[in-house]
């Protein structure tokens, strides 16, 4: 009897180890501006979670995990040993494109490129639907008009809350930059300050001010978007490069 207890007690303690985790928080910043990152995959194993938009995450990390890892399209890949895991992470991402000062080097990249390359490597995130109302209600081919319709609860309560999921968030985040990245490939520093002649603080100003929305760029011409900068660039210099009031949109889009 006495061996059986002991043996019982190895038992319960190796189901404990093995089921025991760490619950880890941490923040997600980018190296170089210090600005949260929204949208990273914090991978430990099985378990997976996505930064929200202040970067911050919280994930529970199980013993016989090695690692935790945290992607992004936009940056290099974050590994750190789980031995080595405070309680609390302050995690820096390093950009995946070589910033100097206010020059970005792409090399011969170039937006529709990183889409595509983007879309690839995230193509099950990017092309996540989530189930619908309609999908819980069951049925076959082979019934008859006035036959009862089943319903699958599971598949109704997943479309019913799978706006509060993290699937549903990261395809947002990444639709969402894609658009800013197609709107900053268009309307950035160098041609806003060929077509204007800015320079500094007032450039960063009037590229704030009159930052386009992307539906406008994506139907814009070349022509159109040179244009757009030209007119807006006429209110500015009117408003004595101050830009319009912060309460009112005065930029127009065509």
């Amino acid at each position: 009897m006495p061996c059986m207890k002991y043996l019982l007690l190895l038992i319960l303690l190796g189901t404990f180890a093995c089921t025991y985790s760490q619950k880890v928080t941490g923040f997600v910043i980018d190296k170089t501006s210090k600005q949260p990152v929204s949208g990273a995959l914090v991978s430990a194993g099985s378990a997976k979670t996505y930064t929200n938009l202040s970067g911050g995450f919280e994930i529970d990390v199980a013993a016989s995990s090695d690692s935790l890892k945290i992607t992004h399209f936009s940056y290099k890949t974050y590994t750190v040993a789980v031995s080595k895991i405070a309680t609390v992470l302050r995690i820096e991402l390093e950009p995946s494109v070589i910033s100097l000062n206010t020059v970005t080097i792409r090399g011969d990249r170039d937006f529709k490129k990183d889409s595509i390359e983007n879309r690839i490597a995230y193509a099950k995130q990017f092309n996540y639907k989530g189930p619908t109302v309609m999908d819980a209600f069951t049925g076959n081919s082979n019934k008859q008009p006035g036959d009862l319709i089943s319903i699958n609860p599971l598949i109704l309560i997943a479309a019913l809350t799978k706006k509060s999921t993290p699937e549903y968030k990261f395809n947002k985040i990444l639709i969402r930059d894609e658009h800013e990245q197609y709107v900053d490939e268009h309307f950035n520093k160098g041609i806003v300050s060929r077509v204007t002649g800015l320079s500094g603080d007032t450039l960063s100003v009037f590229l704030t001010q009159y930052r386009p929305a992307y539906q406008f760029v994506l139907k814009a011409t070349d022509y159109e978007m040179e244009v757009y900068i030209k007119e807006c660039f006429k209110k500015f210099e009117k408003s004595g490069f101050a830009g319009p009031d912060p309460l009112h949109n005065s930029s127009s889009q065509f």
